[in-house]
């Protein structure tokens, strides 16, 4: 072995000579090959089946000379996983026992290491772009120098056989059906919803999902401003939206993107951690033409399609059948669509994905035969997927309307169609200076505010345009009128109690009282008011 390849050692310990220096009895070491975040996040279900074996030692490492064109953020995803990371010069020349990779399009032909490679999404489904070579069958990358490159090409479902042998027949008898990690993932986690929705803070409200793969046809591509219109169009305490895209749309940047769905209301998941939790939390799925589609479609959830169609999905493919049937975002209002979505394509997922529930048994069976060890005593299952976690722009200035015995409120930040009765609800110290000087109701939270008349009296004075002032307290509302009139309002089902000053606001308006016991509507919801004064 080289002096290069060794003398990463003080951070992996990949030289059986050093044996002697470790804590764990290793035995075998595994290298993972991360092309792109997509890749890595692919990968990272298969891992978890030999998370806990200590006879296993795992290392990564990715290619800086060959980066793909959707490679960014690579080094930071294996950063903040806390991964151990040896160079690729230091991996090429380094004998492994087993190597993993999800890309044929990497060097692989150059791993001293057996390699199973795996799809990077639901199955082979899409051509590369501007072609006919199916994406993970691609017979230039998969046989080198007249020789098949990997040990076993990972598949899950056995029609995929004859897609190989079409594709690449050399390497069809390397074909191996196991099912799929994600899919399985997946189903391990249909349990958990409810806590991945209190951990997205869905609370009572409808969680959508936004779901974009990259390129111009696909759901943000084609339409950027559809994150925004949906956050104008949907009733911030009855949906929320969350966005998850494709690592390839990071390739524009961290910061850019992020300045991109910077929307008061908008949950924006990180691309290498929670969108399947996202995904089994959702109650609607709004996506394009990728591999988020069938594994949505395997969970049952209620799907829109939205972008063009594609002309890389692979005819007669089950991505293509699902496309053709599933319902389409309309164009106009997405609501109505949203709020009654009901649909089951699970039978089409079927089509793509063989052994469900019986992937981490086959898989890990193939994993330690090529490992040459015993499997554990335990019982092979994969682990629920992780909690999210999600980055929410608080919404801190409302346009909130209605009619007698109704009420709705959006983020005030985004243009929408006037409402009956409209007014701004503004907190008095977060949001922006503008929304304050316009606003008809000043809001905080008691604690924030001391003794609840002298603040009150005091916002009012500072913001001659407000006609309330209002204290959220529990799960009260402390409102005072202009004319110096102080109330209490309560109410069940009601999620957050500053609502319930637009609820006065709008009755003074219509000269009724705010004291008594009365119902209001949001949308197809029904609270029930209790005010005093």
């Amino acid at each position: 072995m080289t002096p290069a390849a060794t003398s990463f050692f003080t951070k992996v310990p990949v030289d059986e000579r050093y044996d002697d220096w470790l804590t764990y009895p290793v035995r075998r070491r595994v290298l993972v090959v991360v092309r792109t975040v997509t890749t890595l996040t692919r990968l990272l279900d298969v891992l978890s089946l030999l998370r806990t074996d200590h006879r296993v030692q795992v290392v990564f490492t990715h290619d800086p000379h060959r980066t793909a064109i959707f490679g960014a953020g690579v080094p930071e995803a294996l950063h903040r996983l806390g991964a151990p990371v040896v160079p690729w010069d230091q991996a090429v020349a380094t004998p492994f026992d087993l190597a993993l990779a999800a890309s044929e399009n990497d060097e692989l032909h150059r791993l001293d290491a057996p390699v199973l490679l795996f799809a990077h999404g639901i199955g082979f489904q899409k051509y590369y772009p501007g072609g006919t070579v199916v994406a993970g069958m691609n017979p230039r990358r998969l046989v080198r120098n007249g020789r098949v490159v990997p040990a076993a090409v990972v598949l899950s479902h056995a029609d995929q056989l004859e897609q190989l042998r079409r594709a690449c027949p050399p390497a069809a008898e390397r074909g191996v059906v196991v099912g799929d990690p994600t899919h399985d993932r997946l189903l391990a986690s249909t349990h958990r919803a409810p806590r991945y929705r209190r951990e997205l803070g869905s609370g009572d409200r409808m969680p959508v999902l936004l779901a974009s793969t990259w390129g111009p046809g696909s759901l943000i591509g084609a339409d950027p401003d559809l994150p925004a219109r949906l956050t104008s169009e949907l009733d911030v305490d009855l949906f929320q939206v969350t966005v998850v895209l494709h690592p390839g749309i990071w390739a524009h940047g961290t910061w850019q993107v992020r300045a991109w769905l910077d929307r008061p209301g908008l949950t924006v998941l990180p691309p290498e951690r929670g969108w399947q939790a996202a995904l089994v939390g959702a109650r609607c799925v709004i996506t394009d033409e990728g591999s988020l589609a069938l594994y949505a479609a395997s969970v049952r959830a209620p799907l829109l399609l939205g972008g063009t169609r594609a002309a890389t999905t692979v005819p007669g493919s089950p991505l293509a059948e699902l496309a053709a049937a599933a319902p389409r975002l309309p164009a106009g209002s997405p609501r109505h669509a949203i709020e009654t979505v009901a649909n089951d394509f699970s039978g089409i997922a079927q089509r793509a994905v063989d052994l469900p529930g019986k992937c981490a048994e086959t898989l890990r069976r193939l994993l330690y035969d090529h490992l040459r060890l015993p499997e554990p005593d335990t019982a092979a299952a994969f682990p629920a997927a992780d909690t999210p976690e999600p980055s929410t722009r608080p919404v801190t200035a409302f346009v909130a309307g209605g009619r007698p015995g109704e009420v709705m409120r959006f983020p005030a930040s985004v243009p929408r169609h006037p409402l009956p009765g409209q007014h701004v609800v503004a907190h008095e110290t977060d949001a922006e200076l503008a929304e304050l000087d316009g606003a008809a109701i000043v809001y905080n939270d008691l604690a924030g505010t001391g003794e609840f008349g002298h603040w009150a009296g005091t916002v009012l004075r500072r913001w001659p345009a407000a006609r309330l002032a209002a204290a959220r307290d529990g799960d009260r509302c402390l409102v005072r009128t202009h004319d110096g009139d102080d109330f209490t309002l309560r109410a069940t089902g009601c999620g957050d109690p500053v609502l319930l000053a637009s609820v006065a606001y709008l009755r003074l308006l219509h000269g009724l009282p705010v004291a008594g016991h009365y119902r209001v509507r949001q949308g197809d919801r029904e609270i029930t008011v209790v005010a005093g004064s």
